[in-house]
């Protein structure tokens, strides 16, 4: 089955929507595509933001070699358009595909394993396949990462979604429906898998479904106030929103008192590879010098964190890959405190810097087009 090119955009266009309604994504952050032909697929544009698509910004590329269909198309498809043409090329059954960087399975990613599903309700073992593998990490948007991503489709040719790792996970569907239930699924799964292994360091306010704007106290600028809040920090420039960041998952973290690193990109991306945490008794100046350079968010002991953006919706990206940051952090924890030898493994220094660059080059720019 495969679908016209229109019904294959308009289903697009909705699952752009139905993802930020879900969670699953954030932003612009994962991307979705459709198969319309045994050798062409329909896939999201790079860095628009998803309630505003329109069927003349998703893009008809080649499921052989991952370019646009045509050469001379004016909208950038998806940076990671090369996963998808992998998927359809290696499966034949898949329709559709949704990449998502959904929080519990982004966080399990850290831990490189293969998960077989066992003592599950038959249904999800079904829905899932025998095995969740983890496809091994490379810098996003790249051939290694499309070349990493194609090894686990073939070598769990049953397994209908992989974990990319540090990175997100791609759910491969029969259809939209069935690409939206993996997904869903898949969350489930390896949240009780995550409870599973943090134990008693789980928080227990994350048992609520509460939005994480509630753990937000958002300053501005232009508000005199708000300004003299952190006005080391707004003396940046580019800082024009302070978010004092008190979630439950980076309160945690912060109570170690402990520098955090990276386990997922985005937060390397857009935060750095390190997160400093400063003492209780912090002044403004300490805060303000941990928040220069490419650094954006700081952990303060017992007392959560600063978020800094150029905008509320920046600053608000911050605190939201930081939150997940500190989940994936919190697990690497209770693996590395449990012996485990097979340790998790942050996103290098190296591989951060690439990352940020790539975000600050090229999304950011193409967001800044759309604003």
């Amino acid at each position: 089955m495969s679908y016209s090119i229109d019904e294959a955009k308009k289903l697009v266009i909705r699952a752009g929507k139905e993802l930020l309604e879900s969670g699953l994504i954030a932003r612009t952050w994962g991307n979705i595509s459709a198969r319309i032909s045994p050798t062409q697929c329909v896939v999201s544009p790079s860095g628009k933001a998803y309630d505003s698509l329109t069927p003349d910004d998703i893009v008809v590329i080649n499921i052989a070699d991952g370019k646009p269909a045509d050469p001379d198309c004016s909208v950038k498809p998806s940076s990671e358009k090369g996963v998808h043409a992998a998927a359809y090329r290696l499966r034949p059954d898949v329709n559709f595909v949704i990449h998502t960087h959904q929080d519990y399975a982004t966080d399990l990613s850290v831990l490189n394993r293969q998960f077989h599903i066992v003592n599950i309700n038959p249904k999800v073992k079904k829905r899932l396949g025998p095995f969740i593998p983890t496809a091994r990490y490379a810098l996003s948007s790249t051939k290694k990462l499309e070349e990493n991503v194609s090894f686990s489709i073939r070598k769990y040719p049953q397994a209908r979604s992989i974990l990319m790792r540090n990175h997100g996970t791609l759910c491969m569907g029969a259809d939209y429906d069935d690409a939206f239930k993996i997904a869903r699924t898949l969350e489930k799964v390896c949240k009780m898998k995550y409870r599973q292994i943090v134990g008693s360091d789980y928080p227990a306010e994350a048992k609520k479904k509460v939005p994480l704007s509630e753990y937000a106290t958002v300053l501005h600028r232009e508000i005199h106030e708000e300004y003299d809040r952190h006005y080391m920090a707004f003396e940046n420039e580019k800082v024009g929103c302070v978010i004092e960041a008190r979630t439950p998952f980076i309160m945690k973290m912060s109570s170690y008192g402990e520098d955090m690193r990276a386990y997922v990109d985005d937060l390397a991306q857009i935060a750095g590879t390190v997160i400093r945490c400063l003492p209780e008794d912090a002044d403004e100046k300490q805060i303000a010098r941990s928040l220069s350079g490419t650094c954006a968010a700081v952990l303060i002991k017992g007392q959560g964190a600063v978020c800094t953006g150029g905008n509320d919706g920046d600053a608000e990206a911050v605190m939201m890959v930081l939150d997940k940051g500190c989940q994936a952090a919190l697990l690497a924890r209770a693996v590395k405190a449990a012996g485990d030898v097979q340790k998790p493994k942050a996103v290098s220094r190296a591989g951060g810097a690439v990352e940020h660059l790539v975000y600050t080059k090229k999304y950011s720019k193409l967001k800044d087009q759309e604003d």
